[in-house]
């Protein structure tokens, strides 16, 4: 069988963002249009040979024109009441959650460098900051759930297609709680990482007790920070959730900050960057970010966001919530090509106004 996996809207930017606005197709080498499986047989089993999805369409996607970003992207404002975090000694370790497609490179030495990736921004400030260990190749394993009726109907849950992430993320945590000698550790999640955190927080398989009561937060989670996280599906009737139905369970089983209450704090940042625009030139960014917001939110025409996040998705309720403007989703390799300066979440200069978070009581 030979489906053509096509990932996430997680996954469309959380690879390098430049490359992905310079890239003739976001997914794949398959033309746009219609992108049809080779083998529909199983899928279609699964679904009573109703195969629901089986042509899936895409917005075009052309090489965007560098000129577009200087008229039309937010100007990163820096705050300038916001000073340079610097952690305790003793301060909790954080571990970083990468997002869909991307992996623990991407996060400690992204095309080279160390000294530019958010780990060494965050080692910088004093933390002690751990990525769970991920491959790029390791997401083929979300594939998983295209077999599943319940992928097609939209009415996953984490199993099968992201066990394996959350298993990741137990290591990494495990090994952050040893090395630092520490009870608890901070969940820094980018993109996708951030909602695959709140179910790694809920799921009783990852408790230091399996006799824990239902109900109750992971002993070992003292906080989660979520980076351009999607937080909310579109509805049913506007767009499908392309995770197959797993963000849409995840917010029915926990909503919004919901260990809040027990002692677990919550901060959604949320760039932003372009406005979407359905009406814009071809080429042009905002016309980029109404096709990426629009698999988030629905419609992404008049949405602000991170040019892969809007900011009306970005965010959970009883959650502490941070505005950045002119921060885009993703690391980019090819930036200083670019006629602005790329900054993203985890750019030097803009993890302290989010990472004083983190020292904060």
């Amino acid at each position: 069988m030979n489906l053509h996996l096509r990932p996430s809207y997680q996954g469309l930017a959380d690879r390098p963002l430049c490359r992905v606005l310079h890239a003739p197709s976001m997914t794949s080498a398959v033309p746009y249009k219609h992108r049809t499986a080779r083998s529909l047989s199983s899928a279609q089993k699964a679904t009573g040979g109703r195969l629901q999805g089986a042509i899936v369409e895409e917005p075009p996607v052309e090489e965007v024109d560098p000129q577009s970003l200087i008229s039309s992207t937010i100007p990163w404002r820096p705050d300038p009441a916001v000073e340079r975090v610097d952690a305790a000694r003793d301060s909790l370790p954080l571990v970083i959650l990468p997002g869909f497609g991307n992996c623990a490179r991407d996060y400690e030495e992204p095309y080279g460098p160390a000294e530019d990736s958010i780990a060494a921004a965050l080692r910088r400030r004093g933390f002690k900051a751990y990525t769970v260990r991920i491959e790029r190749h390791d997401w083929f394993k979300v594939g998983q759930s295209l077999l599943s009726r319940n992928y097609w109907t939209g009415t996953c849950t984490v199993d099968p297609g992201y066990r394996w992430y959350l298993e990741r993320v137990q290591q990494a945590v495990d090994r952050a709680r040893s090395e630092s000698k520490q009870d608890q550790v901070h969940l820094v999640g980018h993109s996708a990482g951030g909602w695959l955190g709140r179910s790694f927080l809920a799921d009783p398989l990852y408790f230091d007790s399996p006799a824990a009561e239902p109900g109750v937060p992971h002993q070992g989670v003292a906080s989660l920070v979520t980076l351009g996280t999607p937080h909310s599906a579109p509805r049913p009737e506007q767009a499908r959730d392309m995770t197959g139905g797993a963000l849409t369970w995840v917010n029915s089983q926990w909503p919004g900050a919901f260990f809040a209450g027990q002692g677990v704090r919550y901060l959604c940042v949320a760039g932003a960057a372009v406005q979407g625009d359905r009406t814009a030139p071809r080429r042009s960014v905002q016309r980029y970010a109404h096709s990426a917001y629009s698999q988030v939110c629905g419609d992404g025409h008049g949405q602000v966001g991170d040019v892969v996040v809007p900011q009306i998705s970005a965010s959970l309720s009883g959650a502490e919530q941070i505005g950045l403007d002119g921060v885009f989703h993703s690391m980019s390799k090819g930036s200083k090509d670019w006629p602005i300066e790329h900054r993203w979440y985890g750019s030097d200069d803009v993890v302290d106004h989010w990472a004083h978070f983190l020292v904060s009581q």
